[in-house]
């Protein structure tokens, strides 16, 4: 394989508040699903630790090293409040606008739930986990999930067509907790990954 490439990352363990009359209240407006407990204001504590952030970075590089010689290193983890909207959309952009820590980087959030039935997002510069969903799932699946989403990121394939609908292809489009996924790239994959990890 060509020469490693290494990709910082900002990792942020995050708090969710509610949005003072965010569009989750506003009626009919609203598209997607909905973060219940922000939805009725209630505050969503991450309750990841630092040591669950370091053991997902951990497997997920092994299989970013194995498969495309990419490693997102040097992790810099802290802690940050974000009050966001409680609806997948409204979140989503807002973690897009504050969690992208600009080039050569990638921000990842970790939070205790989502409004999806997703375990994760990823896109642009940002990713974001649900440790509901990771915990949820066998031994690695927090790894195998934040791998998928640092994909999203790197391949710019929000539908999952690039794994040809291969179930053991790290981008395939269904995390399954109960099964561990091989986490396999194929030819296409990595090298759009590389070019994308050396422009970020």
């Amino acid at each position: 394989m060509a020469n490693r490439i290494r990709v910082s990352v900002k990792a942020y363990i995050l708090t969710l508040y509610p949005q003072s009359g965010g569009s989750a209240r506003s009626g009919g407006a609203v598209q997607g699903q909905n973060l219940r407990a922000l939805a009725i204001g209630l505050a969503v504590p991450s309750f990841w630790s630092r040591a669950e952030i370091s053991q997902a970075f951990d497997e997920a590089n092994r299989i970013w090293i194995r498969e495309a010689d990419i490693e997102f290193t040097p992790v810099e983890i802290s802690e940050r409040d974000e009050v966001v909207p409680a609806d997948e959309n409204g979140m989503w952009i807002h973690f897009v606008n504050h969690l992208s820590p600009g080039a050569r980087a990638v921000g990842v959030g970790f939070v205790y739930d989502l409004p999806s039935n997703e375990g994760g997002w990823g896109g642009g510069h940002v990713a974001v986990l649900s440790g509901n969903k990771a915990r949820s799932g066998l031994s690695g699946f927090a790894g195998n999930l934040l791998a998928h989403e640092l994909g999203h990121v790197l391949t710019d394939d929000p539908n999952h067509i690039l794994a040809g609908g291969d179930a053991s292809n790290l981008m395939h489009g269904s995390r399954n907790p109960r099964v561990a996924n091989a986490g396999i790239l194929n030819q296409q994959q990595i090298s759009i990954a590389r070019t994308r990890a050396l422009n970020l």
